[in-house]
């Protein structure tokens, strides 16, 4: 197949047409040596390598088209004199080399090295390099915020790692700034401790925010916004105190994470957050509670009681009467268990009144609604049945079979079949208990009047037997419909 010519055409240059004295017989351009011999057209004269047509840069370096972006950044760096910020450039590059090296297979969770991201390392230079000459002028304000920046632009990125370690060089800038009263390092301190918390280091996290609180508890400092600095330094140390304790009591390790839930509630109550003082208390009791100590979690439970009240919060208060009754069950006081039990019974009535009012003044349409009712009336299904089985234990049948009948009507409502089996057993139950006495007493008198009522009192129950096939799937959903039919009344044993 015949070559393509790519070339631009003869008549595209400029005329090449040899004067008359260098034409040849046949009209080609010719030149003559010395010795009368003929040659072709000069190489000169060519076309194909006249101005114009082809014309390479003079002023870019060829080797910047074959080397890699980091070269060509290291040594654009030595050559205009930055050589602080090669030495960072470099040595994080080399960090994070070692760290996918120690890694092995796993380094593909660790994120892309950082040498092949143009776009991070032009971040980097034009932040470094701007610190590095901030820095040579004295102006060490004005490299903290180049390191801020740099800090603040990889937190929320699969770079992170670069976030912590510009926030760690941050404060050892902030450490050489003075007339500030020092409040660039309690900044550093505190972006240090939110970057270590990220990365699930409580402990760590935790010394920076307990130096950032005691600098802002000491120079009073202020934001922009007028906000107390002071109690934004309480509430992390509340949150971080929360964190550790968690963690702790998750190990088996209750003492210590009741020490630091004690400290938790200290933060907050010195940062003036009555209401997380208050979810501080209902933690404290709970943890006081697991380990036997019920009047200390008595007394904190009753705390957040009050806080909760105070603020209308009455889901808190349901949950504070739901704890209360678990330490006086715990203790042994069943009586003021019962009382304690119904008054959250009496709150979740409340609260499921209220959110249908919600839904029909809002005219909820979306999911919204009903699904802030559901959550409602599980909540008061659930006071209902541990109210239920308190009554059954201590004897009081008639009370129990109340409480788990309006359970079992609150289940389908719902429509939850599995809440609807377990509550018809749990009444079923309940009924049966209440029975019992009487039952009993008929057969011990052994009369014929005891053996007529009770032949009288077997011949009116139904029976009604349920067989219903395989229906797969929709089995669950069959079941909640026919147990939505089936009268309260029907449920005894």
């Amino acid at each position: 197949m015949a070559a393509t010519n790519v070339l631009p055409p003869l008549a595209a240059s400029r005329s090449l047409t040899a004067s008359p004295q260098h034409q040849s017989r046949n009209g080609d351009a010719t030149r003559r040596t010395p010795g009368g011999a003929r040659r072709g057209p000069k190489r000169s004269e060519s076309p194909f390598i006249h101005k114009g047509i082809f014309s390479f840069p003079t002023n870019v370096d060829p080797s910047s088209y074959h080397n890699t972006a980091l070269h060509n950044l290291c040594t654009d760096l030595l050559e205009k004199g930055f050589h602080l910020s090669f030495v960072e450039i470099f040595t994080l590059v080399v960090k994070q080399r070692l760290q996918h090296e120690q890694a092995g297979p796993a380094a593909i969770l660790l994120g892309p090295l950082i040498e092949y991201e143009s776009s991070t390392l032009d971040e980097l230079k034009s932040q470094l390099t701007r610190a590095e000459m901030a820095k040579r002028s004295g102006n060490l304000e004005a490299v903290y915020t180049c390191q801020r920046s740099l800090a603040q632009r990889f937190a929320d990125s699969k770079n992170a790692w670069l976030s912590a370690h510009f926030y760690e060089r941050c404060l050892e800038t902030a450490l050489g700034v003075k007339g500030d009263s020092r409040k660039k390092e309690g900044e550093a301190h505190c972006f240090l401790g939110e970057s270590w918390e990220k990365r699930d280091e409580l402990e760590k996290a935790c010394h920076h925010f307990e130096v950032f609180h005691q600098l802002a508890k000491k120079y009073k400092w202020h934001s922009e916004e007028g906000d107390s600095l002071h109690a934004v330094a309480c509430e992390h140390l509340r949150r971080i105190y929360t964190s550790i304790a968690e963690r702790m009591y998750a190990e088996d390790r209750t003492e210590q994470a009741i020490s630091y839930l004690k400290k938790a509630r200290e933060a907050a109550k010195e940062g003036g957050d009555s209401h997380e003082e208050g979810l501080a208390c209902y933690r404290l009791g709970n943890a006081l509670q697991s380990i036997g100590d019920y009047d200390g979690a008595i007394e904190y439970h009753r705390s957040y009681m009050e806080r909760c009240r105070f603020y209308g919060d009455l889901s808190g208060v349901g949950s504070a009467y739901q704890s209360l009754s678990r330490a006086h069950e715990s203790k042994g006081d069943i009586e003021n268990a019962i009382k304690f039990l119904e008054l959250f019974v009496e709150i979740a009535e409340n609260a499921v009144s209220q959110t249908h009012l919600d839904i029909e003044e809002a005219d909820k349409s979306g999911p919204q609604g009903p699904d802030e009712m559901a959550s409602k009336q599980g909540q008061l299904a659930r006071a209902c049945s541990a109210i239920g089985a308190m009554c059954t234990s201590v004897g009081d049948f008639d009370k129990a079979v109340q409480y788990f009948e309006r359970c079992y009507e609150l289940s389908v409502q719902m429509g939850d079949p599995e809440a609807i089996t377990s509550c018809r057993v749990q009444y079923g139950i309940a009924k049966g208990n209440q029975m019992l006495a009487s039952f009993s007493t008929q057969i011990v008198d052994q009369s014929y009047k005891s053996l007529e009522a009770l032949v009288a009192w077997k011949g009116s129950r139904v029976v009604k037997e349920q067989r219903e096939p395989f229906m797969g799937n929709n089995a669950r959903t069959g079941q909640a419909q026919e147990s939505a039919s089936v009268p309260v009344s029907d449920l005894h044993c």
